[in-house]
């Protein structure tokens, strides 16, 4: 899924993997999430993602609006628990543009997919 959000003369782009009926868990404080942030639906979890450069990883829950941003996610995959209330996504490397952009304004204008 591609993720584009305008803001003034500025936008900005990430490709995200997304991994329905699971959420990011590990056993160790590396991966805890930096931010957790109450967000109307998914994408406005993605959005809140690629307002934060440091921002790898993201998981929502459906039940309670929670969208969970993370940026030390070493393992991604390897981390994972089934829970039907959530989805997580993955920024795919490489593919945020432009790279290292800080806290862009969370004003949405274009949706495109």
């Amino acid at each position: 899924m591609i993720i584009t959000q305008t803001a003034g003369e500025d936008t900005q782009s990430m490709i995200m993997s997304l991994i329905p009926d699971a959420k990011f868990q590990c056993a160790n404080t590396t991966c805890l999430p930096f931010i957790s942030v109450i967000t109307t639906d998914i994408r406005n979890c993605q959005f809140a993602c690629l307002g934060q450069s440091q921002c790898k990883a993201a998981t929502f829950y459906q039940s309670t609006s929670n969208c969970e941003l993370f940026d030390n996610m070493l393992n991604q995959n390897g981390n994972i628990l089934a829970d039907v209330d959530a989805t997580s996504m993955n920024i795919i490397s490489g593919t945020r543009f432009p790279p290292g952009e800080k806290n862009i304004p969370k004003v949405l204008i274009n949706n495109g997919f």
